[in-house]
């Protein structure tokens, strides 16, 4: 692992931690996630990933060997809201505006860092009695890049140390940043909830 990717992982891990506590990972763990919580993670994720793939959008070449084309997730998420009948909001437009490209390294460690972890919510929404009959027609995103999940989270470690090793203290800020706006997202978008 390279000395950037150390740094991300050691500095951004307490605030890694809060937004997973956030983002319902009790009820995830327990199997009693509802209905309305899991629509409100799918929003939460929607208005994040899109604000990012329009953001990086911005700086074709210097994401070029990131292949953003084989990262898109918002088609995703819009399937799964899709199959659950909800109404989608528009996305937060303030996410990302005029972030540099470097500092769009930081979001993206948080952005395909989800991907992993998203493995494992997906074995916890398999076992949630309390969800099931909504699996599996609408868990695409949690489903991620499958076998490949692995495989593309090496590259994109690959490309941040590659673009981001001279400008480590900018990655390292705009990635804690970047758990600060996930955050945001989720809660802006809670007051839409009816439990269950």
């Amino acid at each position: 692992m390279s000395l950037l990717l150390d740094r991300l992982r050691q500095e951004t891990q307490r605030l890694h931690q809060q937004t997973e506590q956030l983002f319902y990972a009790e009820s995830l763990r327990n199997g009693t996630i509802s209905p309305a919580q899991y629509a409100h993670l799918l929003r939460t994720h929607l208005a994040f990933h899109q604000a990012l793939e329009t953001a990086i959008g911005h700086h074709p070449d210097f994401f070029r060997e990131y292949t953003p084309q084989t990262r898109i997730k918002t088609p995703w998420l819009l399937a799964d809201l899709a199959q659950l009948n909800e109404p989608l909001q528009p996305a937060i437009s303030t996410l990302f505006t005029n972030w540099s490209a470097i500092d769009l390294l930081g979001a993206v460690y948080v952005g395909e860092g989800s991907m992993l972890g998203g493995t494992v919510i997906n074995r916890l929404l398999q076992q949630s009695a309390s969800i099931q009959t909504i699996l599996p027609i609408a868990s695409r995103f949690y489903q991620g890049y499958g076998t490949d999940t692995g495989k593309q989270w090496r590259r994109c470690g690959e490309f941040i140390t590659q673009r981001g090793a001279l400008h480590a203290d900018a990655v390292v800020a705009a990635a804690e940043q970047t758990f600060g706006q996930y955050q945001q997202a989720f809660l802006s978008s809670q007051d839409s909830i009816t439990q269950a």
